[in-house]
């Protein structure tokens, strides 16, 4: 572990990974409807719905594992179109389809994990160890973070506690020395706040926050203003 401190005090800045750090390539209509196919059923919604019942599990629960958080997603989805789904099945469709090599770096990004060259760095990630290893490999991030906590690696996943204090615990660093950087402001800003980390939000797709969602310490157009953030 590094044992450097940034301008503002940090000893550690904390990552999330999936639309973060990388941004798939595949495009979310086609895989669902791949998906859906292998299931044998029809496509019952658009990928934006897909989206707007993972914020609707996100805010509804904390006390998700990793493979019950994306059952669940399918379930609230299809539930929104009256529609019954072997939620299970399709949940293995999907991932049968995606492809964890197809992604890319999201902009800025190697700008902000330059940045932390000083600094105690892990990433916390609510996808499994398997799929997210293969990700780190294909933009050759692996061997850029002091620790990687995945949703397999706990009870309950983001914005539940214990990955972010699994993660203090492995980088031996206090809560208010930390920066927790994401884009999801439940899984990441909402989780990370509660333990008292400083917290740095980074929208995905233009989202805006709205009046009772999390308060970010933080707000980036680009994981290039990182630095700015650490040496200021």
């Amino acid at each position: 572990m590094r044992s450097h401190v940034s301008q503002r005090g940090y000893e550690a800045v904390i990552f999330d990974l999936d639309r973060t750090l990388v941004e798939h390539d595949q495009d979310p209509a086609t895989l669902f409807d791949a998906a859906c196919s292998a299931t044998g059923i029809e496509p019952f919604c658009q990928p934006e719905t897909l989206e707007l019942a993972a914020e609707v599990v996100r805010e509804g629960s904390e006390e998700l594992d990793a493979v019950s958080y994306e059952r669940r997603v399918f379930a609230t989805a299809a539930a929104a179109t009256d529609t019954d789904v072997p939620a299970s099945e399709l949940v293995q469709a999907y991932n049968d389809v995606l492809d964890n090599q197809a992604v890319s770096l999201r902009p800025g990004a190697d700008t902000a994990i330059e940045s932390t060259a000083d600094l105690a760095t892990a990433i916390v990630t609510n996808g499994s160890e398997n799929t997210h290893t293969t990700k780190l490999q294909a933009v050759g991030l692996t061997k850029h973070f002091d620790t990687v906590i995945f949703g397999t690696d706990v009870p309950q996943v983001k914005p539940a506690s214990d990955p972010f204090e699994l993660a203090l615990d492995r980088l031996r660093v206090e809560p208010s020395r930390v920066l927790k950087v994401g884009d999801s402001l439940f899984r990441d800003v909402k989780g990370a706040n509660k333990l008292g980390l400083d917290t740095a939000w980074i929208p995905f797709d233009d989202r805006r926050r709205g009046v009772n969602d999390p308060e970010p310490t933080y707000t980036l157009s680009s994981l290039a203003d990182l630095p700015k953030i650490l040496s200021s």
